[in-house]
C-alpha cells in the first residue's frame, strides 16, 4: 500500500506542476530575455565525415515523445527493435538479434551484470551512438552491433531545465520529475564547472494474458505419420501481472580545466529503486486436466542501489597528441524477496514457497588511451582496458507443504569473479581527399570464476583477437561507399554457466521448462562483412543502404531433456550459423529538398520531415533442419515510417509507425514457434508556449494490438501446443518542460 501511495503522490505532484505552469505560460515570459548563442547540430555532417559506421542521436530525437523509459526511445531509432520475453523485461535488438548479440555500453564502458536498460532515465542522457561496426577502442562483444549511451556531460553554463511528466496506461497513473543544471562552480578561482541532473519516477503497469495449452499423445508413429492424436489435456490459463517501479536517480559531473594542457573530469551516476511484481494465474480446465496448482499467485519485490563513478585525466601534448587515463568503479546491491502460493483443485492452499536473496557486486577498472597524429595522413591510437568485478549472492529457499510442514531451508551462497584485460591499436588513415581507412586490432582476455562451497567451482578463460578494417570512399560531396570487415564474439552469461537449476513454479512442460546452466559453454565467434552506400541530399536529407553478412562458429543452442516428468533446458555449443541482411534508411526535409531542386519558395513548402527504414534479416543454423531454422528468435522484417510537421512556429505534430512481420521459427527438430505481425503507432503534439517553456502531449501504442504467439513441441508419441495472447494498452502522456 505504501508503494502505491508513493506512486500516486508523485503522479499528483507531476499533474499539479503541469496544471500550474501549462495554464500560465506568461510566467516564463517574465524572465529577463537572454541572448543564447549555440552551435547548430549537424548530425548528418558528422555521420558523413566519420570513417566508422556510427550514427549519433541527440536530445531532439530523445525528447520527441516525452518517453520515461529508455527502451521506448530506442525502439524508434532506425534498425533497433525492442521485444519483451517471458519475465525477462525489454530486450534491445540490432539486426533482429538481442540476447548478448547486441552490445550495450554506458559512456563507452561495458554495463554490469544484471543491468536493465530502463534503469537509466532518458532525461539523464546526452546522446545515443549506434554503431554497426565498433572500433578497436571498445569491446568486440558485438556480433549484431553496439549501442553506446552517453550521459549528460556538457559543463559550460547552460539553462536550468525542469521537466514534469504524467502518464496513464489502462487506468494506472505514473509520474516523473526531472531537472538538469550546469554552471561554473561558484566561490573559486579555478576553472571548475559542473552538471547536475536528476529524476524521480514512479511507474505502474498491468499486463493481462490468456494462454491455451493442449497435450496429445499417439502410438509410436515413426513408421506412420498419419497415426491419430488423442487429446489428453486442454487447458485455458488466465494470467495477470502488475508491475511497479519507483526510482530516484542522480547524475553529477565535475570538470576542472587545470591549464591549457590538463583537465580532470568526474562523472557519477547513483540510482535507488524499488521494484515489485505481482502475478496471478487461474487454470480453468477440468480438475483431471489441470496443472499442479490451478490457482496460484506470487509476489517478487526488490530494493536496488547502484552507483557508477569515472575519474578521467586528459593531457594535451605537442603536435595535437593527447593522453587520457580513466579510473572507475561500480557498486551494485540488491535485496529481494519472492513468495509463491499454490492452491489445489478444491481451492485450498497446498504449498507456500518463500525465497530471499541478496546480491552485491563491486567492479574496478583502469583504462588509458594515447592518440597522436604521426604524419599528415595518419592518426594513431594505442590503449588498454583492465577491470575486475567480484559478485556475492546468497539465496535461501523454503517450501511449506500444507499438512506436512516446512521443508528444511535450502541455502545457497555463490561467488563469481570476472577479470578483463584488453589492449588495442588503431590507425585512421586519410589516403587522399576521397578515400579514408581505419585499421584496428584488439586483443581481449576474459577470465571468470564461479563457485559454491560443496557444489561447484569452475573457471573459464577466453582469448579473442579482433582485427577491424573500415573504409569510406567519397564519389563526390554527396555520395559515398563504406566497407567494413571485423571479428566479434559473444560470451555466455554467468547464469548460463552456473550448473544450478532454475525451477518453474507451476506447469512444467517442454514449452515452459526448468533451466540449468552449463559450465562448459564456449564463446561464439564471428566474422563480419559490411557494405553500405550513402547519398546526402541536403543537411537534413539522406538515403542509405547497407548489406551485411556474419558467420558464427560455436553457436549456443538450447537442448531439451526430460528427467522423469520434469523438462529441463540447457545451452550447448553446436556448430555454425550464418546471418545476412539488408538495411535501407531514408530521411527527407521537404523544405530543404524543395529549395535545392527549385520546387518553389521555402515558405510555400510545408515544414515536414519524413523518415523511414526497412530491415530484412535472414539467418540459418546448420545443425537444425529447416525450414525456419533461424537464430535466436531473430526478427525477420522490421519496417518503420514517421513524420514531423512544424505547423506553426509554436506548434509541432508527429507520428511514428512500426511494423514487425509475422515470423516462424524452428529451434530444434521438435520445437517450433510462430508470432503474428505486430503494428505499433505513436503520435505527439508539442506546443512551444514561449522560448522557455513547452507542453508536449503524446499517445503511445495507439492501435492497442494484442500480441499473439504460438509454440509447439512434437515428437514421435507426444505433442504440446501453446497459444498465448497478451493484451496491450495505450499510454497517454503529458509533459511540461521549462528552461530558466
Amino acid at each position: 500500500m505504501l508503494f502505491q501511495q508513493t506512486s500516486t503522490r508523485l503522479s499528483t505532484i507531476a499533474l499539479s506542476i503541469l496544471a500550474l505552469f501549462a495554464s500560465k505560460p506568461a510566467l516564463a515570459q517574465q524572465t529577463p530575455q537572454q541572448v543564447e548563442i549555440s552551435a547548430k547540430s549537424q548530425p548528418n555532417r558528422d555521420r558523413q565525415e566519420d570513417v566508422g559506421m556510427r550514427v549519433v542521436y541527440g536530445r531532439e530525437d530523445l525528447d520527441k515523445y516525452g518517453d520515461t523509459n529508455l527502451s521506448e526511445v530506442l525502439k524508434r531509432l532506425p534498425g533497433i527493435s525492442v521485444t519483451e520475453s517471458k519475465g525477462r523485461g525489454a530486450e534491445i535488438r540490432m539486426r533482429g538479434l538481442g540476447n548478448g548479440y547486441t552490445q550495450i555500453l554506458l559512456n563507452g564502458q561495458a554495463t554490469p551484470v544484471g543491468f536493465s536498460i530502463d534503469s537509466i532515465a532518458p532525461d539523464l542522457i546526452e546522446s545515443i551512438e549506434v554503431m554497426r561496426v565498433a572500433g578497436a577502442d571498445v569491446s568486440a562483444q558485438s556480433i549484431a552491433g553496439t549501442i553506446n549511451i552517453i550521459l549528460k556531460k556538457k559543463s559550460s553554463k547552460q539553462a536550468t531545465e525542469i521537466k514534469s511528466n504524467a502518464s496513464m496506461q489502462d487506468g494506472r497513473l505514473s509520474g516523473n520529475l526531472s531537472w538538469s543544471v550546469g554552471d561554473k562552480l561558484p566561490g573559486t578561482q579555478a576553472d571548475i564547472s559542473y552538471v547536475l541532473a536528476g529524476t524521480l519516477e514512479s511507474n505502474s503497469t498491468e499486463v493481462n494474458a490468456i494462454q491455451a495449452e493442449k497435450y496429445s499423445t499417439r502410438a509410436n508413429a515413426s513408421a506412420n505419420t498419419n497415426t491419430a492424436w488423442h487429446m489428453q489435456t486442454d487447458r485455458l490459463l488466465q494470467q495477470s501481472q502488475q508491475n511497479r517501479r519507483d526510482v530516484a536517480s542522480l547524475s553529477p559531473r565535475l570538470s576542472w580545466k587545470i591549464d591549457a594542457q590538463d583537465s580532470i573530469n568526474w562523472q557519477g551516476n547513483l540510482s535507488l529503486s524499488r521494484q515489485e511484481q505481482a502475478k496471478h494465474e487461474k487454470d480453468n480446465s477440468p480438475p483431471e486436466q489441470s496443472t499442479e496448482f490451478p490457482d496460484n499467485h506470487s509476489i517478487w519485490a526488490a530494493h536496488l542501489l547502484t552507483s557508477r563513478n569515472d575519474i578521467s585525466w586528459e593531457r594535451r601534448l605537442a603536435d595535437s597528441a593527447k593522453l587520457t587515463m580513466n579510473f572507475g568503479w561500480n557498486t551494485f546491491d540488491r535485496s529481494a524477496k519472492f513468495q509463491f502460493w499454490g492452491k489445489d483443485n478444491s481451492g485450498a492452499l497446498a504449498v507456500h514457497r518463500y525465497v530471499t536473496g541478496d546480491a552485491d557486486e563491486r567492479e574496478y577498472r583502469f583504462n588509458g588511451k594515447y592518440l597522436a597524429p604521426y604524419s599528415a595522413s595518419h592518426v594513431l591510437s594505442l590503449g588498454w582496458e583492465a577491470s575486475r568485478a567480484l559478485r556475492h549472492e546468497n539465496r535461501d529457499e523454503q517450501e511449506f507443504i500444507i499438512g506436512t510442514g516446512p521443508t528444511p531451508i535450502d541455502p545457497h551462497a555463490y561467488q563469481a569473479s570476472l577479470q578483463k584485460l584488453a589492449v588495442y591499436i588503431q590507425d585512421e588513415w586519410t589516403i587522399n581527399s576521397a578515400w579514408s581507412a581505419y585499421l584496428g586490432l584488439r586483443m581481449e582476455r576474459i577470465s571468470s570464476n564461479s563457485r559454491e562451497a560443496g557444489a561447484f567451482d569452475f573457471e573459464n578463460k577466453s582469448n579473442m583477437l579482433s582485427p577491424i578494417l573500415q573504409s569510406v570512399w567519397k564519389l563526390d560531396a554527396q555520395r559515398q561507399w563504406r566497407m567494413a570487415l571485423n571479428r566479434s564474439f559473444k560470451l555466455p552469461t554467468v547464469a548460463n554457466l552456473v550448473p544450478r537449476r532454475f525451477r518453474i513454479d507451476n506447469n512444467n512442460t517442454p514449452l515452459n521448462a526448468d533451466f540449468q546452466g552449463n559450465p562448459n559453454l564456449r564463446p561464439e565467434r564471428a566474422w563480419g562483412l559490411e557494405l553500405a552506400y550513402e547519398h546526402y541530399l541536403t543537411e537534413g536529407s539522406v538515403i542509405s543502404a547497407n548489406a551485411y553478412w556474419r558467420r558464427i562458429d560455436d553457436v549456443m543452442l538450447e537442448q531439451l531433456d526430460q528427467n522423469g516428468k520434469t523438462w529441463v533446458a540447457s545451452l550447448f555449443n553446436n556448430g555454425r550459423a550464418r546471418i545476412v541482411g539488408l538495411e535501407i534508411e531514408a530521411k527527407a526535409n521537404l523544405q530543404e529538398l524543395g529549395s535545392k531542386f527549385g520546387l518553389g519558395q521555402t515558405a510555400s513548402i510545408p515544414a515536414i520531415e519524413i523518415h523511414g527504414n526497412l530491415n530484412r534479416n535472414w539467418s540459418t543454423v546448420e545443425k537444425i533442419p529447416g525450414p525456419d531454422n533461424r537464430l535466436a528468435q531473430q526478427t525477420g522484417l522490421l519496417v518503420s515510417v514517421g513524420a514531423d510537421y512544424q505547423v506553426q512556429p509554436a506548434w509541432r505534430i508527429g507520428a511514428d509507425y512500426n511494423y514487425q512481420a509475422a515470423s516462424s521459427l524452428r529451434e530444434s527438430v521438435y520445437l517450433t514457434g510462430h508470432s503474428n505481425p505486430r503494428r505499433h503507432l505513436d503520435i505527439y503534439l508539442a506546443w512551444k508556449q514561449s522560448k522557455q517553456s513547452q507542453l508536449r502531449f503524446s499517445i503511445a501504442n495507439v492501435l492497442q494490438q494484442d500480441k499473439v504467439e504460438y509454440g509447439s513441441y512434437t515428437n514421435e508419441t507426444s505433442r504440446w501446443t501453446e497459444t498465448g495472447l497478451q493484451q496491450t494498452a495505450r499510454t497517454w502522456r503529458l509533459v511540461w518542460e521549462l528552461k530558466l
